[in-house]
């Protein structure tokens, strides 16, 4: 079985390395970016399955970056990897085509499940009840 293809994408550099030690064992990281713009930079190159998807960049968030890929036709699922254990913020970032969220605090416990969870075309949210977790529209 084809091992999933991941892009790690966040403006602090141990949370990409966390997210590489994490993941590298079972997935095949295809490219990890600092800034936001260069996600759209190496997209078409490497086509990945997943994108893993900071919330703060220099020039803008995740949450725009994720509704970019969106109306850009990417197919990858979005997760965005978040400090802020908001359940607004989860909201909102289902609303922008995330497929899953994540909080820092529980990565090793949740990244592994979100992944295969989003791969298999289900929404993964930490602390939601599924009508809660429901994207708009």
């Amino acid at each position: 079985m084809a091992r999933i293809r991941v892009l790690i994408a966040d403006h602090n550099p141990a949370i990409r390395q966390t997210l590489v030690e994490l993941l590298q064992e079972n997935c095949e990281i295809v490219a990890t970016v600092e800034d936001g713009q260069a996600i759209f930079d190496v997209l078409g190159g490497i086509h990945p399955d997943v994108i893993l998807l900071g919330v703060a960049f220099s020039r803008t968030t995740g949450f725009e970056i994720a509704r970019r890929l969106r109306q850009s036709g990417c197919q990858a699922k979005v997760i965005i990897i978040s400090l802020h254990e908001s359940r607004d913020l989860v909201r909102a970032a289902l609303a922008t085509g995330a497929s899953g969220y994540v909080f820092i605090s529980r990565l090793l416990d949740d990244l592994p499940a979100a992944i295969h969870a989003v791969c298999e075309g289900q929404v993964f949210t930490p602390g939601l009840s599924d009508s809660e977790a429901e994207r708009p529209g």
